[in-house]
């Protein structure tokens, strides 16, 4: 069973490496799926693991700004999360984490 959310991000989190702070993170925890910026300043990501642990942790990661800044991404604000959907899947839909543009 696979765990799989799609999340919605906004704060200062577009031109400041935003995405590539979240494929290095996903690609650390083992969590697949993809992350874009939207045109009204946020960003979309869909993500899934195969432990609902390690999704919630990533998710966790992904809110905390001082994450992002303890890896030098000193100017990424993220101001809020919210939870598109998140539930189960029968089956990975992703083999890797990929920036979409």
């Amino acid at each position: 069973m696979i765990m799989r959310a799609r999340l919605l991000i906004s704060g200062s989190v577009q031109g400041v490496n935003f995405r590539w702070f979240v494929q290095e993170t996903a690609k650390g925890m083992g969590v697949n799926g993809w992350v874009k910026n939207l045109p009204d300043g946020k960003v979309e990501i869909e993500c899934e693991s195969e432990t609902e642990k390690s999704l919630r942790e990533f998710m966790r990661t992904i809110e905390d700004s001082s994450a992002a800044k303890a890896k030098g991404f000193n100017s990424i604000l993220v101001e809020g999360v919210q939870v598109l959907s998140i539930g189960k899947g029968a089956a990975p839909k992703y083999d890797y984490f990929n920036i979409e543009y």
